[in-house]
């Protein structure tokens, strides 16, 4: 059994227990046992079958266990356990991945490393003189690393690679939680590991441990406990109802002040930090084809739905109010670039991409040290022997400004420091300038107050987690929590937090902007249920599911919303626009026709009547709309296509045959035109000319039977016209036999 054999092997086992199939996933750790060669874990699973076995029995007997389901959730939880134990041994064993080989190593010198470093961590925590030693300089005569950093590095490790930690170092950790002599960067530090190796490996108590952190409200370290539960309960949701204190400790932490406006903000932030690209390339290659599958075949003949070159569907309603606002007030005073960082957007990401193969970021740790003054690791960098200019002036304003993250400090410093003398002059002067401006805008614009810097904490510290899981050479060993594609506001740790109204439509008002489409939806229809006569609810709910091609329900609730306010122009192109892709061509245009009532000159409400009425076969009032538009907008060549259908349709051969020339000039290979040239040209009697056109159809078509498909379906139109249905027959014989007839 491979790796990826062991974790799908797990992923069954999850997946079942999930399910309540625990005797399908008893069978499947009885394989990972094997594979482990660890026998000893046959007597554990033995003991959970029997336990099983007697839920199952007493089940259907007469006599009930009031303690069943709290027994059978105790099951759950031990298997899962011991299915996370076999298959973090196995692949401790086997995989060949560099954290596993970190893993082995990190075991074999636990025993010495382990002691030295948490002896380290115990006198830090609680020695109040040795802990002086955090704020020194001096540097180790026989290392270019202080010792401090080699100590702080191995416990990082420590933290990151233990599985399950012992009683010992958890009232460590809970020690160095408390206690005043811990400086906020080394604390900043352990959280991150924490949270690194809870993501990694599940252990209840790693949760216990960053919820005592986020209590302990120290500035810096206490938001980055909040994100790493925020990170944690995202991958791990499906085992909070099986352990009740995990449910405790959100309770209590749900009564802490502020706690819904700031895990809102970790939401929001960590969805901007996402990539969106996915959102609408779903739109664009799932969506969207999936739909124009069910359409006629004369969409794609005549490009109908192309003829504007506009977004898909009508446009968000300009009525709706900006209930979403995140950004702080720049307006012209840092310019949109400055705007965008200030709002959280990531704007430094590719920049600083090529800057993360410094010798500083080769130690896991150096990704979530929070850059400060005093960090011995980057003084060497500041100021060297030789060098005349000074980066220490620099470092202090970088220190406390908020519009960079802290790895990419760290990358900005280091490479100053390696630029030639006379640049690094001109770039530390206009560096410093920067700092200064956007010192002047933070203080000028109110920025610089609790919450603002609660945000700011959480942009960088997201923004660091995200340069790690994306760059650092090691990433496809970890799973990115930025691919993750949760529906997080349907957590339990999060809807056990976030219940105020105002705070959800927040929520979902952001969703909503960011085309988070399925998401918002959920959040619009639970509200929904508490506010049946706002309007924006209805048309917000039926937006989200035409977004994810439902127009069944987009269309029953843009009706809905017509309930309440019968005249908005607005949804009545919407209700019509759902109609067409049901293919509710006569309703369709009933709702168009309204809309032309209201807006006379809207030249896209022209367009679509006059597409309904091809549907509908009413060719000659179908042209007369074509004919309006082709005045109005002239420069649009696509308008032609339908204008020649319809002439073609209606009799017209000459004018149809002319606008499909003049479409053929530019595009000479579309085999649709081609294709209806051929029959408008047979329609006037010039056979020789259709068969060309024919010809170079089928070319462009690529497939004969498709070409067949296609001609067969304007078969009627060619008999309205006294084409003979034999001389149709030989006709698609004729083309079949390609280069053996060469001339009639």
């Amino acid at each position: 059994m491979d790796s990826t054999s062991v974790k799908k092997t797990y992923s069954n086992i999850s997946e079942s227990l999930h399910n309540r199939r625990v005797l399908d996933a008893i069978e499947e750790i009885r394989k990972l046992i094997t594979q482990s060669g660890r026998e000893y874990f046959g007597d554990q699973l033995a003991q959970h079958s029997m336990t099983y076995e007697n839920i199952l029995r007493h089940s259907f007997g007469k006599i009930k266990d009031p303690q069943r389901t709290n027994i059978y959730l105790y099951l759950k939880r031990n298997l899962l356990e011991l299915a996370d134990e076999l298959q973090e041994k196995i692949l401790t064993d086997i995989a060949a991945e560099n954290v596993y080989h970190q893993k082995k190593q990190f075991d074999r010198t636990r025993s010495a490393e382990r002691s030295q470093a948490l002896a380290y961590l115990e006198s830090l925590a609680f020695n109040k003189e040795l802990s002086s030693i955090l704020e020194g300089v001096s540097f180790s005569e026989e290392q270019s690393t202080p010792a401090r950093e080699e100590a702080l590095i191995k416990i990082f490790n420590i933290i990151w690679l233990s599985d399950k930690y012992s009683e010992t170092e958890i009232e460590l950790l809970d020690a160095v939680c408390d206690s005043e002599h811990f400086p906020w960067h080394d604390k900043s530090l352990i959280v991150s590991a924490l949270t690194l190796s809870l993501l990694r490996y599940f252990d209840v108590n790693k949760f216990l441990l960053l919820f005592r952190f986020v209590h302990s409200k120290q500035q810096f370290t206490w938001q980055r406990a909040l994100v790493g539960l925020f990170l944690c309960f995202l991958k791990y949701n499906d085992r909070f109802y099986l352990y009740p204190v995990l449910e405790e400790k959100t309770i209590e932490l749900s009564q802490t002040d502020d706690i819904q406006k700031n895990l809102e903000a970790i939401l929001i932030q960590f969805t901007k930090t996402r990539e969106t690209e996915s959102v609408s390339k779903k739109w664009q290659e799932e969506i969207l084809p999936a739909m124009m599958k069910l359409r006629p075949k004369i969409e794609e003949k005549l490009d109908l739905e192309n003829i504007f070159k506009d977004e898909f569907g009508e446009e968000k309603n300009p009525e709706w109010e900006t209930v979403f606002e995140d950004a702080p007030d720049l307006l012209d005073k840092l310019q949109e670039f400055t705007e965008m960082q200030m709002e959280g957007m990531d704007v430094f990401m590719s920049a600083f991409s090529q800057l993360k193969n410094f010798p500083f970021f080769q130690k896991i740790s150096n990704w979530f040290v929070p850059f400060y003054n005093e960090n011995q690791a980057i003084q060497p960098f500041l100021k060297s022997a030789d060098s005349k200019v000074d980066l220490s002036p620099l470092v202090e304003k970088l220190e406390k400004t908020y519009f960079m993250c802290n790895s990419d400090k760290y990358s900005f410093c280091i490479n100053l420091s390696l630029i030639p003398e006379q640049q690094k002059g001109m770039m530390l002067n206009m560096a410093n300038a920067e700092m200064d401006s956007v010192s002047e805008i933070e203080k000028s614009e109110g920025l610089i107050n609790d919450f603002a810097t609660t945000k700011s904490i959480y942009t960088q510290y997201l923004q660091d987690l995200y340069r790690f899981f994306k760059l650092h050479p090691w990433k496809k060993e970890f799973q990115d929590v930025f691919l993750w594609e949760p529906d997080i506001f349907n957590t339990a740790f999060i809807k056990s937090i976030i219940t105020d109204s105002k705070t959800i439509r927040n929520i979902a008002e952001f969703y909503f902007d960011k085309q988070f489409y399925p998401y918002a939806l959920n959040i619009f229809l639970s509200l929904l249920e508490r506010n049946k006569k706002d309007i924006e609810l209805f048309e917000k709910i039926a937006f989200c599911y035409e977004k994810t091609g439902d127009f069944q329900n987009a269309l029953d609730f843009y009706k809905k919303a017509e309930l309440i306010e019968t005249e908005r122009l607005w949804i009545t192109k919407k209700i019509a626009f759902c109609s067409k892709f049901l293919n509710r061509w006569d309703e369709a245009l009933t709702y168009y026709r309204l809309a032309e009532k209201r807006n006379p000159e809207d030249m896209k409400v022209q367009a679509n009547i006059g597409q309904c009425l091809i549907h509908l076969e009413q060719y000659e009032e179908a042209l007369q709309y074509y004919f309006k538009v082709e005045v109005l907008a002239p420069e649009n060549h696509k308008i032609r296509r339908p204008l020649a259908w319809c002439s073609f349709a209606t009799g017209k051969f000459d004018t149809a045959a002319d606008y499909l020339n003049r479409l053929l000039a530019g595009d000479p290979e579309n085999r649709h035109d081609l294709l209806n040239l051929g029959h408008a040209l047979w329609c006037m009697k010039e056979e020789e000319q259709a068969l060309e056109a024919y010809k170079k159809s089928v070319a462009s078509f690529k497939n004969f039977r498709n070409f067949e498909t296609s001609f067969l379906e304007d078969k009627k139109h060619l008999l309205k016209h006294g084409v003979d249905e034999f001389d149709i027959d030989l006709m698609i014989e004729f083309l079949k036999s390609g280069d053996n007839l060469e001339t009639l």
